[in-house]
């Protein structure tokens, strides 16, 4: 459990799993004098509304509101800027208060369904080609609380709460697998946050033994996994990591997870002009998931400054989905891009600003 010590490092409140912040807030009340009940209040401002600051919780006596805003941190992250799109997504930047990192988040509304997009890792050591995280370079890890607090700052701010949740921002989730894990635990227990698990998806570029502990650990989480190029050389090339972890191995996992959980995997693909998206590409990718329960989502390359891609054009999008869906027994999807005005692409905002104050 998280532990505070003293003054000087005090607690983050929302890295505490449920039984761990029924004792730390029990002992913070009787130690302000305080009767047991001021605990499910907490609780309630905590993980129900998530004011800005401890002083905004109305009902709790100020001496204790105090007290609470000495021990604890209710906010790791620092609001940046965010930007609203024509489209409606709204994208978020947040600072790290440690090293003043930027972190992005986005809201993508569509319909009744609310979708937030959340980092997992302040930049990205995988760097993928296409992707403009990886070009910011890598800083570490976010602790649970900086994963859950970009969700509730974003419900506070916006007063949209997700109907999902989508673990697809900067970074590589299992990689940082200690921390997206307790961000889990705490995001789907209904004494918390209460999330249903089945709305959430974790997408990965590929750990085969952390896709099978993720698996087991939270077997109702669904699974997305980064494709991009079925021929070795090109994957090594597009994801560096599949070098570390070749896509045969990865597959394997992959149907693993399949079979443990009875839920079918989403295989994400950036189609790249003339890269990724043949004729002889689309039946490359057939003949190594056709037999994995799937559904398949393209997503057209997002320009970013430095990038060496370019965009590819509808018609050509069309024709490989065409494809592809001609060979594959799942639902291919032509995913419509979304916030393009305002950076939308991750990595792109956190990119452009930089070093900027």
């Amino acid at each position: 459990m998280p532990k505070s010590d003293g003054a000087l490092k005090p607690t983050p409140l929302l890295e505490l799993k449920a039984d761990e912040f029924s004792e730390v807030a029990a002992n913070a009340v009787k130690e302000a004098g305080e009767p047991a009940y001021r605990v499910e209040q907490l609780k309630g401002w905590l993980y129900e509304r998530t004011p800005l600051s401890f002083q905004d919780m109305e009902g709790l006596p100020r001496s204790l509101r105090t007290c609470l805003e000495e021990q604890f941190i209710l906010h790791p992250l620092e609001y940046d800027l965010d930007l609203l799109s024509e489209d409606g997504t709204r994208k978020f930047l947040w600072k790290q208060g440690r090293d003043e990192s930027r972190i992005e988040s986005v809201l993508i509304p569509d319909g009744d369904r609310i979708t937030y997009c959340i980092s997992t890792q302040a930049g990205c050591p995988v760097k993928c080609t296409f992707c403009a995280t990886g070009y910011g370079g890598f800083t570490g890890n976010l602790s649970a609380a900086e994963i859950i607090d970009q969700v509730v700052q974003i419900r506070k701010r916006t007063e949209q709460p997700p109907t999902n949740l989508v673990f697809m921002g900067m970074g590589e989730p299992l990689l940082n697998f200690d921390g997206l894990c307790r961000a889990l635990s705490i995001m789907t227990d209904s004494r918390q946050l209460g999330i249903g698990a089945r709305r959430i998806t974790v997408s990965t570029v590929g750990i085969p033994d952390k896709i099978r502990e993720l698996s087991r650990s939270f077997p109702q989480v669904k699974l997305a996994l980064s494709l991009h190029a079925a021929d070795r050389q090109l994957r090594n090339e597009l994801v560096p990591l599949n070098i570390k972890y070749p896509l045969e191995e990865v597959l394997d996992a992959v149907q693993e997870h399949c079979r443990r959980t009875g839920r079918r995997v989403t295989f994400e693909y950036v189609i790249l002009p003339g890269i990724n998206d043949s004729t002889e590409d689309a039946r490359a990718i057939a003949g190594k998931i056709r037999k994995i329960h799937s559904t398949m989502n393209l997503i057209g390359f997002n320009p970013f400054e430095g990038a060496p891609y370019r965009k590819p054009v509808l018609k050509s999008m069309l024709a490989f989905r065409d494809e592809l869906r001609r060979l594959l027994p799942g639902e291919v999807t032509l995913r419509r891009s979304r916030g393009e005005d305002i950076q939308g692409a991750c990595g792109q905002l956190s990119l452009k600003n930089q070093g900027a104050e």
